[in-house]
Order: C-alpha cells, then sequence, then structure tokens
C-alpha cells in the first residue's frame, strides 16, 4: 500500500511539476524582452493588478472550492463546483455592473491611475482565475493532474505571446501586461471547463445546494477569511510600496515578484495541490500515515533547495542587471534580501494547507490574523519614520520567514491533534 501511494504521489507531482516548469520557462523565456520593451512604471501598474486579483480571488467562491477534493460523492462534487461557478459569476456581474453605473474601481480606492479599460479586464481575470482554480480542484479530487498541467502552459503561451504583441500599441500604463494576463486566463479556464463540461454536464439541483453549503458551511465562515488575510499579507507589500513610494520604484518590486515570485509559487502550488488531494485520502483513510508523508516532504524540500537559494542569494543582484538591464539592478537587490522567505516558502507553502485538510480552520485563522496584524503594524513604523522601501521589504522577508516556520509548527501540532482523535475513537 505505502509503494503504491508513493508511486502515485511521485507520478502525480511529476505531471503537474512539468507543466508547472514549462508554463515558467515561458514566461523566464520572454521576461527579458519584456523589461526592455516595458517601463518599471508599467511594471507597477502590473503588479498592482496582480495583487488586487490574488486578494479578489479567495472570495471568488467563498473558499467553497477547497471542499471540491473533501467530498466523497461525485454528484456532490459536480454541484460543489457549479455552486462555485455561480457564485464567481455573481462577482464578476455585480462588479461590472458596479463600474459601469459609476465608475467606481479598486483602482480609484488605491489611487492609481489607469486606462478605463483595466477595471474591466480585472473583472474578467479574477472571474477566470476563479474558473481554473475552482476546475483545478475538481481535476485534483479526480486525479487529473495532467489536466491542470495543460491548462498552465496553455495560460502561459497566451500570455507571453500577448503580453508581446501587444506591446506595439498597448504599452501605456501597463495596459498590455494586464490584456496578455487577462487572455492567458481565459485560455486556461477554458480548458478545463470543456474537459469538465464532457464529463460531468450542468445538471443540478437546488436541494443539494443548499445542503452542500450548510455541511461545508466552515469553509466560507472560517476558511474564507483566513484566506483573505492570508493573500493581503502576500499582497500588502505590493499595494502599499504603490501608496508610499509610487509605483515607478514599485515596479522594481513587481519584477523580483514576476521572475522569482511567480515561479516558486508555481512550484509549490504544483506539489501543494498533489500534497492535498492524497493528504485528502490519507486524512480519510489512514490519518496515522499522514504526519510521515508531511515530515518527509518537507525535509527533502528543504534538502533539495537549500544549496540553489544560497547561490541565488548571492548572485542575484549582478544576475538581473545582467539578463534585464541597468534599469533593474534595485530589483536584483530586492531579490537577495527576500531568499530567506522564498526558500522558507519552497519548503512550507506545499503543505500549507495542511490545517484545512484536519479541520483545524479556527487555527489556521488565528495564524493569518496574526501574521497580517504583525505586518500592518510594521508598515505603520516604517511609514511613519520613513525608513525607505529597502527597509520595508527587509522587514517584510524577516515577518514572513519566521511566520512559515510557525506556520509548519502548527501543521505539525494539528496532524498530531487529529492522529490522536483518530487513535482514540478506534480504541
Amino acid at each position: 500500500m505505502k509503494k503504491v501511494f508513493q508511486s502515485l504521489f511521485l507520478k502525480n507531482l511529476t505531471k503537474v511539476f512539468t507543466g508547472n516548469a514549462v508554463a515558467q520557462l515561458i514566461l523566464v523565456g520572454l521576461s527579458p524582452i519584456l523589461t526592455r520593451i516595458f517601463t518599471p512604471e508599467d511594471f507597477g501598474i502590473f503588479g498592482t493588478y496582480a495583487s488586487l486579483l490574488g486578494i479578489f480571488l479567495v472570495i471568488s467562491a467563498f473558499a467553497y472550492e477547497k471542499a471540491i477534493p473533501v467530498e466523497d460523492d461525485r454528484a456532490n462534487t459536480r454541484h460543489i463546483v457549479l455552486l462555485c461557478m455561480g457564485i464567481s459569476l455573481v462577482w464578476f456581474l455585480s462588479g461590472l455592473v458596479l463600474y459601469v453605473s459609476t465608475g467606481w474601481s479598486v483602482f480609484q480606492w488605491m489611487g492609481v491611475s489607469v486606462s478605463y479599460v483595466v477595471p474591466i479586464l480585472f473583472g474578467v481575470g479574477v472571474f477566470a482565475a476563479s474558473i481554473q482554480q475552482i476546475l483545478s480542484y475538481w481535476s485534483i479530487r479526480n486525479n487529473q493532474y495532467g489536466a491542470i498541467s495543460f491548462a498552465k502552459i496553455a495560460q502561459s503561451s497566451v500570455n507571453g505571446v500577448a503580453q508581446i504583441g501587444l506591446a506595439s500599441t498597448l504599452t501605456k500604463t501597463g495596459v498590455g501586461l494586464v490584456t496578455g494576463d487577462v487572455l492567458g486566463r481565459i485560455a486556461g479556464a477554458t480548458n478545463l471547463f470543456v474537459r469538465f463540461m464532457k464529463q460531468e454536464g450542468f445538471s443540478w439541483q437546488r436541494g443539494k445546494l443548499r445542503l452542500l453549503m450548510k455541511k461545508y458551511r466552515r469553509f466560507p465562515l472560517l476558511g474564507m477569511p483566513s484566506l483573505v488575510l492570508n493573500n493581503l499579507a502576500l499582497q500588502l507589500p505590493t499595494l502599499l510600496f504603490v501608496v508610499f513610494f509610487g509605483v515607478t520604484e514599485s515596479g522594481q518590486f513587481s519584477l523580483t515578484q514576476r521572475m522569482v515570485g511567480i515561479p516558486i509559487a508555481m512550484i509549490t502550488t504544483a506539489v501543494g495541490q498533489v500534497f492535498y488531494g492524497k493528504a485528502s485520502e490519507l486524512q480519510r483513510e489512514n490519518p496515522q500515515a499522514l504526519k510521515k508523508v508531511y515530515w518527509k516532504l518537507t525535509s527533502r524540500l528543504f534538502l533539495i533547495f537549500l544549496l540553489p537559494m544560497g547561490l541565488f542569494a548571492i548572485l542575484s543582484p549582478m544576475l538581473f542587471t545582467w539578463v534585464f538591464g541597468s534599469n533593474w539592478v534595485m530589483a536584483g537587490v530586492y531579490a537577495q534580501m527576500l531568499t530567506p522567505m522564498f526558500f522558507i516558502q519552497l519548503v512550507v507553502l506545499p503543505v500549507s494547507q495542511i490545517l484545512y485538510i484536519t479541520g483545524n480552520q479556527s487555527l489556521q485563522l488565528l495564524w493569518d490574523s496574526s501574521r497580517f496584524v504583525l505586518l500592518l503594524v510594521g508598515f505603520f513604523f516604517i511609514y511613519h519614520f520613513q525608513v525607505g522601501m529597502t527597509a520595508a521589504i527587509l522587514f517584510f522577508s524577516m515577518t514572513m520567514t519566521v511566520s512559515y516556520v510557525l506556520l509548519f509548527l502548527l501543521g505539525n501540532w494539528g496532524i498530531r491533534r487529529k492522529d490522536t482523535i483518530y487513535a482514540n475513537q478506534m480504541e
């Protein structure tokens, strides 16, 4: 049984990781071209868009999508998927009506001047990203990891080609970068949606939807606030840097996030998706084996990335200048300062949803709340004493590094607690 599990885990991990690697190589390969076409200001606008998208994405389906791999019954799973899509559609239409009727958008709230079309693109981007996220969880539930990989490759391919293709006409205020990203997300979502419709169809029962909403009510009540705080903590620097230091300075940080943060996110997402699916199975069938998988995976990730990230910390300033041009030297310096955070993310993020799997959503909410408050207070003092962006990035890196170590320890405690409950029930 153990060998079968390991074989399936590695097989699925290979599928997802390969797809994410190819998708990221496409973006990385095109980035030196983009940095010579678009300005730091353009990347600052794009960074603001991407950060806001990440925040709104976590509330787009009220976190019900995380219940998809947990549910055993196929008909119930289909209904949860349709429920999530319906919630996402309502969000999109409501935002579109609000913008068309009043002209207000979240970019105005941020004090960022953008083209009139950017808020519309933002709404489409959030909706497409939400559909892709929902159907990725559905693919995890059905062990269709190849579909996730193919969708990621389609997303990156369309994204990169569109951003370069639109560069000659839509470089102003980052519209070209935003449009390319939206088109890529539409491509990824469409790919998974066609697969879902072929296999599941669109039939649903309203009464079953109500029962499932009640059954998994802890996900929106506790999971969604936790996810919002988690993403706010991740996106807060980009948004505050725009407000505090302007879009040009923030553009340097945005390039660092694009070239290092996004590849790391793709790696950790690939591993995390496979872990989430298999850990959910173990939680249902063999909770005592979950702790071993948790420790084994994190220890291997630690050993695999220790040396590469150490070398990256030494070479990043020179590397960024050589690859992207002399205008981006500070992006390399910021990458060097953020290396401890990037390294611990590679180790912990793949297993970071363990508290959801073990039913400890309240503990996850406490951790997310504490980290968010700490970051908010820290950035307030940084802005108040005007110590500069370099100090802000250093504070962000240190705080995030310590918080992820704490999350790992809490995850281990959550597994032990669940394992104890399971053992008591078996006696």
